[in-house]
């Protein structure tokens, strides 16, 4: 949220007030005209009967494995942009770096490009060069040898599971609804931690604590914008190892490409907390663009591969 915004409400509602009433009549009329559109068009969607949501949610995992080949057919650029901030939210420094992603089963590769609008040259190229060599062949090793065995297929697909279980399990979800987001219908509800359960594992008492919204395509069975905070203070190793304040937050979102995959389009995450005795209060923003497909039998390393 914006910080002036979050300082100011009563003020920028007054704003946006008299901007109404200062429009041309015109346009508040076409304005009206859209909103009575929209609220048609929502009825409608209202009318349409809904999923049940842990099914949903759990064919959502199901699907996953199927969503990877697509998914490493694209290569794209991501910007991420890094703020550390003060106890009253003031910019102490930011650090910007710009990467070319690719993706290798359900993981990405990323290699950096640019730190702070500075392209790297020289021997910090060549470093970056051979340390995303190095990984995007040890993850395309690992692939192989995932496909290539059953036994590890099934073990990852309980992993898989169980993590969802226990979000499942941890977690209520309420106020189940029909939306659009980015001209797509989807589903959206709330969820908020289950303190009627007791938590089996340590995960389970950090979801309890995780509330927000979720927007999931249900066509494509892909979750497309997802909010969320915490509720309460989080502590991971009985607080020796890390701890987030009550309120850290994050938004994640991903845009339709060529109409046949959603893949991610930005990420915010707010936190501040502790890592073993540092104290942190960070910003992180994550913006991918520019997607493209190229054929994954292409030359990686100094060149980038082949683009359709």
């Amino acid at each position: 949220m914006n910080v002036l915004f979050a300082s100011r409400p009563f003020h920028s509602l007054a704003v946006l007030v008299v901007v109404f009433f200062a429009l041309p009549t015109s346009i508040v009329s076409a304005r009206r005209a859209q909103q009575a559109g929209d609220s048609t068009a929502q009825a409608q969607l209202d009318e349409l009967p809904l999923p049940d949501i842990p099914t949903l949610l759990r064919d959502i995992g199901k699907n996953q494995r199927a969503l990877e080949d697509l998914r490493r057919l694209y290569t794209c650029h991501l910007s991420e942009e890094q703020d550390k901030t003060d106890s009253d939210g003031n910019v102490k420094s930011r650090t910007m770096k710009d990467y070319d992603v690719f993706y290798i089963g359900d993981e990405q590769v990323r290699r950096l490009l640019a730190k702070d609008g500075k392209p790297l040259a020289g021997s910090e190229k060549n470093d970056e060069d051979e340390r995303f060599n190095k990984k995007y062949d040890e993850l395309k090793e690992k692939q192989a040898e995932l496909a290539g065995d059953p036994k590890k297929q099934a073990k990852k697909e309980e992993e898989d599971e169980a993590q969802l279980s226990d979000f499942l399990r941890a977690e209520l979800f309420t106020n189940p609804r029909r939306e659009m987001f980015r001209g797509h219908e989807v589903i959206a509800f709330d969820f908020n931690g289950n303190s009627n359960v007791k938590p089996k594992k340590r995960i389970d008492g950090i979801i309890q604590k995780l509330s927000g919204v979720m927007w999931v395509d249900e066509q494509a069975r892909e979750i497309v914008r997802l909010e969320a905070r915490f509720a309460e203070g989080v502590k991971i190793g009985g607080g020796l190892l890390a701890s987030l304040q009550k309120g850290s937050n994050f938004v994640f979102e991903q845009e339709k490409i060529n109409e046949e995959v959603w893949l991610p389009s930005y990420a915010e995450v707010h936190f501040s907390g502790r890592i073993v005795f540092v104290k942190l209060k960070q910003n992180f923003i994550d913006r991918w663009s520019d997607y493209k497909k190229f054929r994954s039998g292409a030359a990686l390393g100094a060149t980038t591969p082949t683009q359709q």
